[in-house]
């Protein structure tokens, strides 16, 4: 009976764990480190190959059916007799030299990413002077899915970019940060549940950052990405809560009485938050208002709502509701949609995007950070719909907030990047700062929250001087998945892990396997 190679792919694993045992003692350290990275680079591609099925990219796909198909077809290949690969053998007297140029090529690969390992978190020094405020650039570093190091609250010294100022002890996620006057800012944050009453983890905190102290601070849902303020103690908040909501989170909420805990649908909502009154006072839920089909499903992630502001002197709110693809302005006494830029699935428009910015009311200008689409895009509302004046590429990669600041430039936080970049309406780089991956927000403190520039029609009749197409060829797609593969795995892996080491520890995976068929073969021999 034809045996497959899974049936043989077995009876060599039981052989190499019989044999195991009698390595050296430093083969088995390379051995199982250098397997613990096939298992992550596998777990990656696994990822990364249903991410592309499900965002339906014919090069994606292809790349991941014919990748998958090849994988399926080696172990599962009928195989009667033995082919003559299989009975090849080696001579012992070759497996020191394999050995040494083994171990030499490992070192070799695997030495940048202990580089970037020791060298983690160097340079993070706080200057002892703090510049005047007018040099101040405050950013957020949202940290990854299991927590990391490398999240807080960011001010630097624009010019010398020197860190002049840092909040990390919260340790696990930051979001966005609104300078309120000279001395203070607001953010929301996620903190080790150890840190707040009855394990709740998620806050909105208002802090003076030249002193540390905490002004004020208060309950907001998990996962709540941003808060403004309004004024008179009264905040809006932009509940981007799904409704699986853990029971002691929930009970967390209810000794509060936050509104909206018990309903069926318990976030996907804007609210105001009265401090001193300590409850909500004004509200707004998207499944009201919205169809449950024009998000991801109202179990799920409906909304994605990751951004509000203020407009019209609080008349109005700006949302981004990441799942629809849109825009909107609410009339916050009417709770109806003034507007809408974007719609479900449009693409070309806008693809899940983050932190727009009203630039102005006459025409309507939004500058909207389009994350999916890794730009930078502005559009300005006319009779006949939405033009598009100003589009920015360049080597972004996931931006998640842009300002437009007086000068006309636009400061862009560059997510997927981890950097932070000011570019000129044509799109040249004046500015730029490399802060680690998933940088969040980025504001100039004496500009305030979301500074509200120039629209490029005030500065340009060339809307688009900006725009940085990238290439079309299939080198370039194949290298726009590669870099979105490395952005994936960047959410699960150490922060420090450049692309380069990234590259390496993929190679030095492929070198493991075949010095590990080499050792299989030599034992058999």
């Amino acid at each position: 009976m034809a045996r497959t190679r899974v049936g043989q792919t077995v009876e060599r694993a039981t052989t190499v764990r019989r044999v195991f045992g009698r390595w050296p003692l430093h083969w088995q350290f390379v051995a199982l480190t250098l397997l613990g990275n096939v298992v992550v680079v596998s777990l990656g591609l696994g990822v990364a190959a249903a991410r592309a099925v499900v965002s339906d990219d014919p090069v994606s796909v292809t790349v991941a059916v014919l990748g998958w198909g090849a994988v399926l077809w080696v172990v599962s290949r009928p195989t009667g007799e033995p082919t003559p690969y299989d009975e090849w053998t080696v001579s012992r007297d070759d497996a020191p030299t394999v050995r040494l140029s083994v171990l030499v090529v490992v070192v070799l690969l695997v030495l940048p990413a202990a580089t970037s390992a020791l060298t983690a978190g160097s340079g993070q020094s706080v200057s002892e002077s703090v510049p005047p405020s007018e040099n101040i650039t405050f950013y957020t570093v949202q940290g990854n899915e299991q927590g990391s190091a490398t999240a807080g609250v960011f001010a630097i010294d624009t010019e010398s970019k020197a860190l002049v100022w840092k909040h990390t002890s919260y340790y696990t996620k930051y979001f966005d940060v609104d300078p309120i006057g000279e001395e203070t800012i607001l953010f929301t944050v996620k903190a080790n549940a150890s840190r707040f009453e009855d394990g709740y983890s998620w806050k909105a905190v208002v802090m003076n950052w030249r002193t540390g102290e905490v002004v004020e601070s208060f309950l907001v849902p998990p996962d709540t990405h941003d808060v403004d303020y309004l004024g008179d103690g009264r905040y809006v908040v932009a509940n981007k809560l799904q409704q699986r909501l853990q029971s002691s989170w929930r009970a967390v909420l209810r000794e509060r009485g936050w509104a909206g805990q018990n309903r069926s649908v318990v976030g996907h909502q804007l609210y105001i938050y009265d401090v001193d009154a300590d409850r909500i006072v004004w509200s707004y839920y998207f499944d009201e208002h919205f169809p449950l089909t024009a998000g991801d499903e109202i179990d799920n992630d409906y909304t994605h709502l990751n951004d509000v502001d203020s407009v019209r002197n609080g008349s109005a709110f700006l949302v981004s509701p990441r799942e629809f693809d849109r825009v909107l302005l609410i009339n916050r006494s009417t709770k109806d949609v003034v507007w809408t830029l974007g719609r479900e699935d449009d693409y070309d428009v806008l693809h899940e995007q983050h932190n727009p910015v009203l630039l102005s009311e006459d025409p309507p200008t939004v500058l909207v950070a389009d994350s999916e689409n890794d730009r930078i895009v502005e559009y300005s509302k006319r009779a006949d719909g939405w033009l598009k004046t100003w589009e920015y590429h360049g080597e972004l990669a996931w931006p998640r907030d842009a300002d437009r600041l007086p000068n006309g430039n636009t400061l862009v936080a560059d997510s997927g990047g981890g950097r932070l970049v000011e570019v000129t309406p044509d799109g040249d780089v004046v500015w730029e700062h490399d802060v680690g991956f998933s940088v969040y927000d980025v504001e100039r403190l004496r500009y305030g929250d979301e500074p509200t520039g120039p629209p490029m029609h005030a500065l340009t009749d060339a809307g688009t001087a900006g725009e940085r197409a990238s290439a079309a060829g299939l080198g370039s797609q194949l290298s726009d998945r590669w870099r979105e593969y490395y952005q994936l795995a960047r959410w699960v892996m150490p922060q420090w892990v450049t692309t380069l080491d990234f590259l390496l520890l993929h190679v030095s995976v492929v070198v493991v396997l075949g010095w590990l068929r080499f050792e299989w073969r030599v034992r058999r021999a």
